[in-house]
């Protein structure tokens, strides 16, 4: 119920940090008042009990009220993701909020590891007022009742506090691993071992910007990254990922679009090389992804994928192939750019992600003969994106 539901699982989410925050706040006014009366010879143990609080417990409740600010009046403050309010961007104060703001360069090529890190920063947080609760023991066994009331409040406060743990990781947990657009199956199927995972077309660059087709990562067009969630998660659909010219063997970045039942018979098996094709048989890539849109046949689910070219005849013209050749790939150099390539054998995807959208115009999938999944649907399983809002891309 919680890894599915996400709106469900985050309103526990909100419920679980509200509890904290007012276990926190009486706390914090038990420790005051230890303060106030705590003689000079145990005053210690109070002093360092309230800057562990204020290091952990404080901070997540000001990361907290600043999300539920952003969540209300973020749309009034900030009008882009770039505009800046008292020199802190849109960005920065999700990430903020939502204790993302570390800065790694390991985040461009693994954003899951994004919303690891708030996992991490939480649990350091509750180690931390698991040490405070030790030290008011100490106290409280030697200073009495100095510390007493504290160790009695941060013993109860552990309880909602691994739970919260528990939620936040399935939070984690949900999107990156569980995510699958057919769950009609009474048990998860075995996908191929170069199936990456599934993700919701909504999560990528240009769902996730108010800048239609600018990519996140501030190389843009001389970015050399290929791994595939960096290219999904921090490029524009526009990125287009054209091969060098004159090498063969390369690894290069490739598209292809297909409808949502096909995708998981994809990710279970592998892609199938076609009889037929203008450049030949085989498997058909676009060089970017918004050009899959005019040359599928298919819609819905996008593969990213990384192809190894082997021996490759670039032509400008299909009229130029011929079937009596041998090549393991055929690169068609388009005139107005929209290159596509087709690779004779599954044997030359090396890995792929597949990009579900799961809003699609289904009067176009049915015009195009689209089939639907066995319960009739076209998307299963829905992932709600903006739960996780600020969670997904480094600052």
């Amino acid at each position: 119920m919680w890894l599915k539901d996400d709106l469900k699982r985050f309103r526990y989410l909100i419920k679980l940090h509200t509890i904290c925050t007012i276990f926190f706040v009486v706390r914090f006014i038990v420790l005051c008042t230890d303060l106030s009366s705590a003689k000079s010879d145990s005053i210690s143990f109070p002093v360092i009990i309230l800057l562990i609080e204020l290091g952990s417990s404080f901070l997540t409740f000001v990361a907290n009220l600043c999300y539920v600010s952003l969540r209300y009046i973020g749309p009034i403050l900030f009008e882009s993701d770039r505009e800046r309010v008292a020199c802190c961007s849109q960005t920065f104060a999700w990430n903020f909020s939502t204790l993302t703001c570390i800065r790694c360069e390991c985040y461009l090529e693994h954003p899951q590891l994004v919303l690891l890190t708030r996992l991490f920063i939480l649990i350091l947080f509750e180690i931390m007022r698991f040490v405070a609760f030790i030290l008011a023991c100490v106290c409280a066994n030697r200073y009495s009742p100095i510390g007493l009331g504290y160790a009695i409040l941060a013993a109860f406060s552990l309880i909602p506090a691994l739970i919260l743990l528990l939620v936040e990781f399935l939070h984690y947990y949900r999107l990156w691993f569980h995510y699958r657009p057919v769950t009609a199956q009474n048990r998860q199927p075995q996908y191929s071992q170069r199936h990456l995972g599934f993700l919701p077309l909504s999560i990528t660059n240009d769902q996730q910007t108010n800048h239609w087709q600018n990519s996140r990562c501030t190389k843009g067009n001389n970015c050399t990254s290929r791994n595939l969630y960096h290219v999904i998660m921090y490029h524009s659909g526009n990125t287009r990922y054209p091969p060098e010219q004159t090498e063969d063997n390369q690894t290069v970045v490739g598209f292809h679009q297909t409808s949502h039942k096909f995708a998981s018979l994809i990710a279970q098996d592998n892609l199938r090389a076609s009889s037929a094709g203008w450049i030949g048989p085989g498997i058909y890539f676009a060089t970017s992804l918004n050009h899959t849109e005019f040359k599928a046949n298919q819609f819905g689910a996008y593969i990213c994928a990384k192809v190894n070219l082997g021996k490759t005849k670039r032509i400008t013209d299909p009229k130029e192939w011929r079937s009596s050749e041998r090549y393991d790939t055929i690169y068609y150099a388009h005139p107005l750019g929209a290159d596509e390539f087709c690779v004779h054998t599954s044997a030359q995807i090396h890995s792929w992600i597949i990009v579900i959208n799961q809003d699609p115009n289904e009067q176009l999938l049915e015009e195009k003969n689209n089939e639907r999944l066995e319960s009739g649907k076209y998307v299963e399983d829905y992932v709600e994106d903006q739960v996780y809002r600020g969670c997904l891309f480094q600052v």
